[in-house]
């Protein structure tokens, strides 16, 4: 790790303590205007490593940096029950603890509301809420969202980065989300309907989309990784590719280069700096994978969404079909474009499985490279459940032991396989124990009697070809020059924020977030270290993000936290009299079980989410 690295850890530890500071902060201002007397200000928990007293309080930086407190007089009474003093918490009137324990909540608002117009007038670098790929089969697909169009807002919600559009969609209890769009090229907007899923691995409604990319000059702006094999080649971040070698020259130049990445081949760029242009050749470096693998995946091609166009009218495609063969040739779904590529200029013929038909759909003119590469966009297809036929990886394990795409597993390891998930079962144990996996496979070829074959197969490491080269997300900088302006935008990214967090909470408590998606420390830490890395503005920026959810957080009515504290004082204003030690002991045990759940299941999502992928 280098020593921009350590800073940016440095600036993480700083950030993070900078907001519990002022929250705790809050609480210390309170106690000292309503007169009560403040023992320990700390900054964390546990032993101390730096502390120092001045006047009544002393004030420490404690080792473990998840929190903080503030100590009062009379907040913990020991030995027997006794009238509190006046310079202690117990003596003071109900609306002077609730202001105490309010303080922090407080604090954290006023830091929102006091940084962000301060930034905004500086100028924050935001990703622009512009779309770049669209999944195919998803929500924005369906819908015939195009690349480069721009999002104003959803649900009527202005939104002004691409993280707030994403956050709108996921949080949104409405079936059909109307979307205010600019489409490329034009300058008027209108208002789309699209009926977003709910992803089930994410646990959150999405549309389906991707940040744009950052254009120069109609080239993509790279971001070229350190000591790596592009970085050895003489690419710089902030070059500019102009075009690639070889591929399918109709698709965009970001999906060309991606292709030629998958394929493990060299890179062979025309990049340019300064106005500069030079011709670049990366060759990857083989990085091995820590896990190791058999090397067959499961055949996709059924077809699961279309996007009706002429081609696939006259075809009659409909979802569901199963397609076994292109002109001729078997069909495991390894690469769509590809193999269409090979029916261009002639009529295409499919043979396909409906139900318990078997049909040959064609189409009744020859087909341009047009046709085929806008029949590829249209047609999804998703893995077989029915089967266990495979495809081969090349350069696996199961390719070099002897398996091809579309043998079909009979058993592994002496356990019947009818389904790509047996199959993975069958062989989990004989992989952990690195022992060859004993696979039967029936291969049927063309015109030729089926096969029954056996191969035992040594599980191998992946072999990922790492070319250190992504593109750059197009960005721009937000600001906003006129201060009450800058207030008034303050205001509304404060509102919200709340409002997300409610929003987050009540999905979560109706099932349409999954948990999931809340993180803990470690969340934070890695979120911090991504902003630290795109300027203090950015980073300030995150630092209200975080402070507006610390004081929603900390108003919610949970024992211990200040929010269980302010929903007693309402009680007791309410009935005249404190609630009985009996209720209070039992409700904070209540609030310590919850929050230690709490804590272990953010934890266990965070070591999931970072350190078990």
């Amino acid at each position: 790790m280098d020593l921009l690295q350590y800073l940016r850890i440095l600036q993480v530890i700083f950030g993070v303590g900078l907001v519990i500071f002022v929250h705790e902060l809050g609480h210390f201002l309170a106690a000292r205007r309503c007169g009560v007397r403040v023992e320990v200000f700390s900054l964390g928990f546990g032993p101390k490593l730096l502390a120092w007293k001045r006047g009544d309080t002393t004030y420490q930086v404690a080792l473990v940096p998840l929190g903080g407190y503030v100590k009062m007089a009379g907040e913990e009474v020991e030995g027997e029950a006794r009238p509190p003093k006046d310079d202690e918490l117990g003596s003071k009137s109900v609306s002077q603890r609730f202001l105490i324990f309010a303080g922090g909540v407080i604090m954290n608002a006023i830091f929102a509301l006091v940084v962000f117009p301060l930034i905004l007038l500086a100028g924050v670098p935001f990703e622009e809420p512009t779309i770049g790929d669209v999944l195919p089969g998803g929500a924005a697909w369906e819908a015939g969202l195009q690349p480069g169009t721009r999002v104003h807002s959803v649900d009527g919600r202005r939104t002004r980065t691409f993280d707030q559009v994403a956050s709108a969609v996921m949080l949104s209890n409405a079936d059909v989300i109307d979307l205010e769009l600019q489409l490329p090229g034009e300058t008027e907007l209108q208002t789309v309907p699209v009926e977003a899923r709910y992803d089930e691995q994410i646990g959150v409604r999405r549309l389906g989309i991707a940040p744009a990319l950052k254009m120069d000059n109609g080239g993509l702006v790279l971001t070229i990784a350190p000591d790596s094999a592009a970085a050895e080649a003489g690419l710089r971040t902030g070059d500019v590719l102009v075009d690639v070698a070889g591929g399918i020259p109709e698709l965009e130049l970001a999906r060309r280069v991606r292709r030629v990445q998958l394929s493990g081949a060299p890179l062979q760029l025309t990049v340019e700096n300064d106005g500069t242009r030079r011709e670049v050749v990366i060759t990857p470096r083989e990085v091995e994978g820590e896990v190791r693998l058999l090397g067959v995946a499961p055949v996709r091609r059924r077809v699961s969404h279309l996007r009706a166009d002429a081609l696939i009218t006259d075809l009659d495609l409909q979802v569901g079909d199963l397609v076994l063969a292109i002109d001729g040739q078997p069909f495991w779904g390894e690469d769509l474009l590809t193999d269409l590529l090979n029916s261009v200029g002639s009529p295409l013929v499919l043979n396909v499985a409906r139900g318990d038909q078997r049909l040959e759909l064609s189409t009744d003119s020859a087909l341009e490279r047009t046709d085929v590469l806008a029949l590829s966009r249209n047609v999804v297809l998703e893995q077989e459940q029915d089967t266990s036929i495979v495809v081969v990886t090349s350069g696996s394990a199961a390719e070099q032991a002897g398996l091809r795409s579309g043998d079909e597993f009979q058993s592994v390891a002496g356990a019947a396989t009818e389904t790509f998930e047996q199959i993975q079962d069958g062989a989990k144990s004989a992989i952990e124990e690195e022992q060859s996996v004993a696979i039967a496979v029936r291969r049927v070829a063309p015109g030729e009697e089926p096969q029954h074959l056996q191969f035992d197969v040594l599980a191998a490491p992946t072999i990922h070809h790492d070319h250190g080269i992504a593109f750059s997300l197009s960005t721009y900088i937000y600001q906003e020059k006129n201060p009450v302006r800058a207030m008034q935008v303050g205001m509304v990214f404060c509102w919200d924020f709340m409002a997300d967090a409610w929003r987050t909470l009540r999905g979560i408590a109706s099932q349409d977030v999954s948990g999931k998606n809340v993180g803990g420390i470690i969340t934070i830490g890695v979120v911090a270290h991504n902003f630290a890395s795109s300027g203090w503005a950015k980073f300030f920026f995150f630092l209200c993000v975080l402070s507006m959810n610390l004081a929603f957080l900390n108003v919610l009515p949970i024992p211990l936290l200040d929010g269980g504290h302010l929903f007693f004082l309402l009680i007791e204003k309410l009935k005249g009299s404190p609630v009985s030690e009996r209720v209070m002991g039992y409700s904070q045990l209540v609030g310590l079980v919850l929050i230690l759940s709490l804590f272990v299941y953010v934890m266990t999502n965070d070591i999931q989410r970072f350190l078990l992928r």
